[in-house]
């Protein structure tokens, strides 16, 4: 049997643009995992390569994002055109079964451990179902993924994943996790065990990423107690890794310090803004503004590099906030921004049921514009324009080649724990790369208002597809 899993994606730009980054998609080595062991596999990651689309495959399994649901569609139509079957998975099929079952001859809504191998046997005896929703034993179901099936010169600085959690336990509006996916964390010794026996790491630019991994949880910090546990047992491995964890997590000293013992030299957290309203807006109130200082130079000093997220167009959001945002951010000695987003109110969110509610979804939103780049929302104390102008003008301001040089001056000397002068100069470029995103200067960045890719909307009228329409 030919097996295909394929990761797709469409830039924020609505270019064609690949975005090899150090952090990917593991859903296809996940999926592989779940597959039997003599069938022949293939990953593709569209973020890094073109998908072929004359391969003759007999089942091919996708998973994407709400934005990429169009563009899936497409992929999918033109394969079912050659015979071949497809399935859909992930948290927009999940949510949208019905609409996923017109454009896919399979959808999974349950967990991919529990389904995947019941499709492939369904599939093998020629009944396959158009539906699959079993729920299996949780995260004790995790199989080791196939990093054999990695191909690094695709990505020559990607790093191999672990999940050692899903889920989370906080309930922020905004978070496609909140009301869908209970936090739960595998057993230590399973977890460090695949660590140093099954997993495969990239030996590109000299042994320049060697020893080095990420774990891909949403939230390793869910539990502090089984986050203490997982450092411990780490420590003797002397391995590199990094994470993405909440903020509560960081004003623990005691914990950051266990953790760059044990081999943790980055952390992304979603700080989402500077502005207290706008923290309270999104019921994020496990982040401390007060607190953000210090807890960024107590990181650099355990020679963790600390990055972090922030978001334009929240309800506390207000012109004199994002004008002065820059100088704020001039206040923090240590500069080290790598994302910057709009609010994006996911369907299964809380938040995108209060804006429907309150009539303040934005007319024509398609599920291409959910990306977290497109202004799909009427924020409460903006119009769209200026919304869309703060953030390109933010973009801009904070991805000035300048700050790598600020970012590299004051962190480079805060610690001598091995590898982390490494991380401090690859992590570089991540400042600069968020003006990415704004490069398309025909994007209006308004739901409702950019059009689709050109291949995507070429395609989609020849085989007559139309967008799925949120509002």
């Amino acid at each position: 049997m030919r097996i295909a899993i394929i990761s797709t994606y469409t830039h924020p730009t609505r270019l064609t643009h690949k975005e090899p980054s150090v952090m990917q998609s593991a859903v296809p080595e996940l999926i592989a995992g779940l597959c039997p062991e003599d069938a022949h596999i293939e990953l593709y990651n569209e973020k890094e390569v073109d998908i072929p689309l004359d391969r003759d495959w007999d089942l091919v399994f996708f998973s994407y994002l709400h934005a990429y649901y169009e563009h899936t569609k497409v992929l999918s139509a033109l394969l079912r055109k050659r015979g071949i079957k497809t399935v859909a998975g992930g948290r927009h099929a999940n949510y949208f079964p019905d609409d996923a079952a017109r454009y896919f001859d399979a959808v999974i809504t349950g967990t991919p451990e529990a389904n995947v191998p019941v499709v492939i046997a369904d599939f093998a005896a020629k009944n396959l179902q158009k539906r699959y929703a079993l729920q299996g034993n949780g995260i004790t179901d995790i199989r080791p993924y196939r990093y054999d099936l990695i191909d690094f010169n695709h990505n020559r600085i990607r790093l191999p994943g672990i999940e050692a959690s899903r889920g989370c336990p906080f309930t922020c509006n905004f978070c496609v996790l909140t009301g869908w996916e209970k936090y739960q964390y595998r057993p230590v010794d399973v977890v460090v065990d695949e660590i140093e026996t099954k997993m495969r790491f990239n030996k590109n630019w000299f042994g320049l990423f060697d020893n080095t991994f990420v774990f891909l949880d949403n939230n390793l910090g869910g539990s502090p107690k089984y986050l203490r546990e997982l450092c411990q047992a780490l420590i003797p491995k002397k391995r590199i890794w990094g994470c993405a964890l909440t903020f509560n997590i960081l004003r623990d000293e005691e914990l950051v310090r266990l953790m760059a013992q044990a081999g943790c030299r980055y952390i992304y957290t979603g700080l989402e803004s500077l502005n207290p309203e706008s923290i309270s807006s999104l019921h994020k109130a496990h982040n401390k503004i007060a607190e953000v200082d210090e807890v960024i130079k107590r990181a650099f000093r355990n020679g963790i590099l600390l990055s972090f997220g922030l978001l334009v167009g929240s309800d506390g959001d207000t012109n004199d906030y994002l004008e002065k945002l820059p100088q704020y951010l001039l206040d923090l000695k240590y500069f080290s921004i790598t994302f910057l987003g709009i609010v994006s109110p996911y369907p299964e969110t809380p938040i995108f049921t209060q804006l429907q509610q309150e009539n303040r979804l934005l007319p024509g939103t398609i599920s291409r514009d959910y990306d977290g780049y497109t202004l799909c929302h009427r924020p409460k104390q903006m119009d769209s324009s200026e919304t869309i102008e703060h953030f390109k003008r933010l973009c801009a301001e904070i991805g000035k080649v300048g700050n790598i040089a600020r970012h590299y001056a004051n962190t480079l000397g805060s610690s001598n724990l091995p590898a982390y002068k490494k991380v401090i100069l690859v992590s570089g470029p991540e400042i600069t790369s968020i003006r990415n995103p704004t490069t398309n200067k025909a994007r209006s960045y308004i739901a409702g208002v950019d059009k689709l890719e050109p291949w995507d909307q070429v395609k989609m009228r020849e085989l007559g597809l139309e967008p799925q329409f949120l509002s």
